[in-house]
């Protein structure tokens, strides 16, 4: 295609894409980076498997006020993190995960995961906390479905 042709096309793209909605963004969780949807299983034993995934794959529990709602993991961040999320300075970051569950009307369990950068984590008057916009939610996916695969 040409250039011109190549951004008419995109244009059409978008233009439908506005016009008729995202499927997607009308599916539970879609709102989150990562999410995945549990049938059949107790909160009990879900809550157990979500904390053994993330302790697993690096990260703590935040706070011991956790509940069967929400849990937050922490991380630091990687020198990738930091450059990409720490501002101009590269200062240190925290990654930090928080991981809600809610009942749905049919009976399952969605497990979603949202994804925040925090600066200054260990100034509480400094501290910002940022939600994530990010391409590759991946990783965080990853680590619901095998939330998911354990279970089953």
């Amino acid at each position: 295609m040409k250039p011109p042709q190549l951004l008419s096309t995109g244009l059409l793209v978008l233009v439908l894409t506005t016009l008729l909605g995202c499927q997607s963004a009308k599916q539970p969780g879609s709102m989150s980076h990562a999410s995945v949807l549990l049938r059949g299983h107790t909160s009990e034993d879900i809550v157990r498997t979500r904390a053994a995934v993330f302790e697993e794959a690096g990260y703590a529990q935040a706070s011991a006020s956790a509940t069967a709602a929400q849990m937050v993991f922490e991380r630091p961040g990687s020198r990738r993190d930091a450059v990409k999320w720490g501002g101009w300075a590269g200062a240190d970051v925290t990654m930090r995960v928080k991981v809600g569950m809610t009942s749905t009307v049919d009976g399952s369990v969605l497990l979603a995961a949202d994804v925040f950068a925090v600066q200054n984590s260990d100034d509480p008057f400094f501290r910002t906390e940022s939600r994530v916009v990010m391409a590759n939610h991946r990783p965080y996916q990853k680590l619901l479905d095998q939330v998911a695969k354990r279970l089953k």
